[in-house]
């Protein structure tokens, strides 16, 4: 359990400004029926095509193609194709492997909803990009995020002082242990990690990292040992997840039937709603796209006031036969 090569070389590409850009762009169609088809592509550098901050879609029931086994390739593509029944449930997630933990994922529900409503249709679409709390866990990587060129001194010392902090609030630890185990790691982080600059964390992260799990783990009950190598791991993979996804840009398309209610899309051209974002967008709060649009059939209000009116009719014919 340690930040590691991964979490270093993301590191090492944030300094040294040599992303390569990563573009996703989700294209929804829905039918009239409800139905919708679903087209994913992707474009970039292979690593960041395969690293885990968003999992491309996978499976039997998407239809897959790819340049990714192609050797030496400046550039790779990726697309996936897929067919939804009526209000089918689309995917939180395309990760399905079990070395990551959930909470530690980027999440992205999304919703397409049709409703008959016999004299009208409507069909929602709500899709969500989780917000990953940057400023409330790691203020700095805010200032990351917003001006990779210039990274704010003391960054990384955050992100580990986070990390280590946060694993111990999260562990059962015994409440006469944890008040010792509190003061001695507050002491560390505030004289010797203080003490450390940038370039020394950077090139030795895995040593200060291993120094503050002893203080945290070392007082602790055995027992525990394993809950809080998942609570830094799940930690740990959130915080690379979201440094991961500097570099990754997304756009939606989406054509809904009928005529547009509402929408809060960047753009509309033609019939077709549009977003663009990255993690800025969604690094704090979550990032929501909504739009519904409804289809109206004035003949079916007419034929249904007939029927009301004859059925009145009948109601009153039956109560002046009774008397």
């Amino acid at each position: 359990m340690w930040l590691g090569k991964y979490l270093k070389k993301t590191i090492l590409i944030i300094l040294l400004l040599i992303f390569s850009c990563v573009e996703h762009k989700f294209f929804f169609r829905v039918s009239p029926d409800g139905k919708y088809e679903v087209e994913y592509k992707a474009h970039g550098d292979k690593d960041d095509l395969i690293d885990f901050d968003f999992m491309m879609p996978t499976g039997i029931k998407w239809k897959i193609n790819s340049t990714l086994d192609e050797t030496e390739a400046e550039s790779y593509d990726y697309t996936a194709h897929r067919s939804f029944k009526r209000n089918e449930a689309f995917p939180k997630t395309f990760y399905n492997g079990d070395s990551l933990y959930f909470e530690s994922l980027l999440i992205h529900p999304i919703k397409v909803k049709h409703s008959n409503w016999l004299f009208w249709e409507t069909y929602l679409f709500e899709g969500k990009f989780m917000g990953r709390k940057v400023k409330s866990k790691y203020p700095l990587i805010g200032e990351l995020i917003k001006d990779t060129e210039n990274p704010p001194d003391g960054w990384m010392k955050e992100a580990l002082e986070y990390l280590l902090t946060e694993t111990l609030h999260q562990s059962d630890i015994e409440w006469n242990t944890r008040p010792i185990i509190t003061a001695e790691l507050a002491n560390w982080i505030n004289t010797d990690l203080q003490a450390v600059n940038d370039s020394t964390l950077f090139e030795e992260m895995d040593y200060y990292k291993n120094l503050g799990l002893d203080i945290i783990m070392h007082p602790a009950s055995p027992n525990i040992y394993n809950e809080m190598d998942s609570i830094f791991k799940t930690l740990e993979d959130e915080l690379q997840i979201t440094l991961d996804l500097i570099d990754d840009n997304f756009e939606f398309q989406l054509i809904l039937p009928g005529i547009l209610e509402y929408t809060n899309a960047d753009s509309l051209a033609g019939d077709t709603l549009f977003w663009s974002f990255q993690l800025e967008d969604y690094m704090n709060e979550d990032y929501i796209m909504t739009a519904q649009s409804g289809i109206s059939y004035p003949g079916r209000k007419k034929l249904g006031i007939i029927i009301m009116l004859i059925l009145v009719v009948l109601f009153i014919g039956i109560k002046l036969r009774k008397r």
